[in-house]
């Protein structure tokens, strides 16, 4: 599909704090693309995950500029799916997402393998758009513009283009409340603790002042 005649390829991949909406569109030049046969993608469905057990697919649609058809994919995945978004899956296979209570983690191993197709042909160019409003601890993007970080590939780096990101998550106010609670808990048992000491001190002190007494 990348590779269906030469094209530029824009992945947009919008990140939310549990939610992963791509975005794929593919511009194909006018005067080397027939609307006929790149309409023929949208009488077949394009499945949205690999490897799962229940399948959905891509919403697709082709919008059209004075010099480009563009063929566009949409779906919104959630913290499971993502990992095994079609895309993502043939394009990077070793991409990981790691989603924990306090961050998201994003690997994709070195190379894109979309760029060559098997028949010869190949994409002009693909950019891959991260956006999010959390805070982004680190990546490797080549641009960030505002909260999108981009990374481009063609001919000359495709075989060696790794992704990696990390993002902080937000605390959530029932995480702070269970770390109060914990601590609370943990004061708690210091003084309880404190408090016995004390009582079975004063204890063998009366008893030590009473047998010296007799």
């Amino acid at each position: 599909m990348f590779c269906l005649t030469g094209c530029d390829v824009n992945y947009n991949l919008v990140i939310n704090e549990d939610s992963f909406d791509e975005t794929i569109t593919m511009s194909f030049l006018k005067s080397q693309t027939n609307y006929d046969d790149l309409s023929a993608y949208l009488r077949g469905k394009t499945p949205a995950t690999l490897n799962s057990g229940e399948t959905r697919y891509y919403d697709s649609d082709i919008s059209e500029d004075a010099n480009y058809y563009n063929l566009i994919y949409k779906f919104n995945h959630d913290s499971t799916s993502i990992n095994n978004a079609y895309f993502i899956r043939n394009c990077y296979p070793n991409f990981e997402i790691i989603n924990t209570d306090d961050k998201i983690e994003l690997s994709s191993g070195n190379e894109f393998m979309c760029f060559n197709g098997d028949d010869g042909l190949k994409a002009d160019s693909v950019n891959i758009n991260i956006t999010t409003d959390l805070k982004v601890l680190n990546n490797n993007a080549d641009n960030v513009s505002g909260n999108t970080y981009t990374w481009n590939i063609d001919e000359t780096n495709y075989n060696n283009k790794p992704i990696n990101m990390q993002i902080q998550k937000p605390v959530k106010i029932e995480n702070i409340i269970e770390e109060n609670d914990s601590s609370f808990t943990l004061i708690f048992v210091i003084i309880v603790v404190l408090i016995s000491i004390l009582v079975v001190y004063l204890i063998i002190r009366f008893k030590t002042k009473k047998n010296n007494a007799i």
